[in-house]
């Protein structure tokens, strides 16, 4: 086995071992209303049910879940499209920016503390990797495309 068949299973094992970590227990609370929340947030505009399953590899039916959820905590809106009466638009209600603004402060926060722990040097080595890993994976992506 090759040391990168090596190292990809120790990070798969990594991240099954801790799928129960803080940073997933925050991002799978609530099954999907995080995502589309921090989505609708970065969007900043109206968009569609349609849009948003698609963008967040969700089914129609799960963002359908989440939304109606969403809407009854009053975290977004759902209203017909003035131009198109067929098209549904959702956006994010201040309670639901609040919340967005929230998750995001939390998520900022832990992140920090691990840095913290971590120290000065692991940090910008990390961040160093991580970036090369993230080039790589785009130059990976693109030959695929190219290939099609």
């Amino acid at each position: 086995m090759s040391f990168a068949e090596e190292a990809e299973q120790e990070l798969m094992r990594l991240m099954v071992q801790n799928r129960h970590s803080a940073f997933s227990r925050l991002e799978k609370s609530n099954q999907g209303e995080s995502i589309v929340i921090k989505f609708l947030a970065r969007y900043g505009e109206p968009t569609s049910p349609k849009h948003l399953a698609e963008s967040l590899n969700l089914s129609s039916a799960r963002i359908a879940v989440v939304l109606g959820s969403l809407e009854k905590k009053g975290q977004i809106e759902r209203k017909m499209d003035p131009d198109d009466r067929r098209r549904i638009n959702v956006t994010l209600t201040e309670c639901g920016k609040k919340a967005a603004k929230l998750q995001k402060k939390e998520m900022r926060d832990k992140i920090v503390q691990i840095f913290k722990l971590m120290g000065e040097q692991d940090t910008n080595q990390f961040i160093e990797l991580t970036a090369k890993f993230v080039d790589y994976s785009q130059q990976i992506s693109q030959k695929e495309e190219g290939d099609q």
